[in-house]
């Protein structure tokens, strides 16, 4: 490993697009901030892509694992499937209510929402639920009224 590269097992290490429109630069000031406020130490995605065995160990020796996605394609988590790196939390910008646009002006407001929103899938873990399996298949009826109720029952 280089010299100054952490050799050392972090708690959280905060993985973060940086494409080429505002949800991408979001998404990296955001993991930017959140780690000089120590929630995290950035490692770099590009050097998982390119298969650099010092940022897939580091990644893969993480306590925990974040990626902040600046829109759906997801390109953050692929990188991590394709290294084989488990993945624990997951944040995608334009899921926020943010609309992707190509302008790299970022708003004050974006950002607070992103680091928000980080900050709260750090904070709570969030367990995996098994589904429901119905003994019977829904009617159309049945599908459109859990719909309307969020699907909760009654």
């Amino acid at each position: 490993m280089s010299e100054g590269f952490p050799c050392t097992k972090q708690p959280v290490r905060i993985l973060s697009c940086s494409g080429n429109c505002n949800a991408g630069q979001l998404a990296n000031r955001a993991a930017v901030e959140l780690a000089e406020e120590g929630f995290g130490v950035m490692l770099c995605l590009a050097g998982i892509a390119a298969g650099s065995s010092a940022f897939v160990q580091a990644a893969a020796d993480a306590d925990l694992r974040i990626v902040i996605d600046g829109c759906d394609c997801a390109c953050g988590l692929t990188i991590l499937e394709n290294a084989g790196i488990p993945l624990e939390k997951h944040v995608v910008v334009t899921q926020l209510g943010i609309c992707r646009n190509s302008a790299l002006l970022l708003k004050t407001e974006d950002l607070a929402v992103v680091k928000d929103a980080v900050r709260m899938v750090l904070k709570h873990q969030i367990k995996a639920i098994a589904l429901f399996k119905s003994p019977k298949p829904l009617s159309h009826a049945e599908r459109a009224r859990s719909r309307l109720l969020g699907g909760k029952c009654c």
